[in-house]
């Protein structure tokens, strides 16, 4: 897994399996990936990868949406307290 930061804040958003998952800071299933752009479960897209390591979306641009998908179980997360606010 990948942990992802807000782009314009800097905050930690969450993380990004190897599988195109997308869980939130606290471990559940929010969402998913399909060619760098993070869906909702309900299909809303919420934004786009920069760099491997932030997810942000663009003013300008109009997202597709995207299918609905069913969430998945929740993932054990421990905090990285070194890490906050990055």
């Amino acid at each position: 897994m990948k942990p992802l930061w807000k782009i314009r804040s800097g905050r930690f958003a969450g993380w990004r399996t190897e599988d195109g998952q997308l869980y939130g800071a606290d471990g559940g299933h929010l969402g998913h990936f399909v060619k760098g752009i993070a869906y909702l479960n309900g299909g809303r897209a919420v934004g786009e990868i920069y760099g491997e390591r932030y997810i942000g979306k663009r003013k300008t641009v109009v997202y597709p949406t995207g299918t609905r998908q069913a969430a998945r179980r929740a993932v054990d997360m421990a905090g990285m307290p070194d890490r906050d606010g990055m």
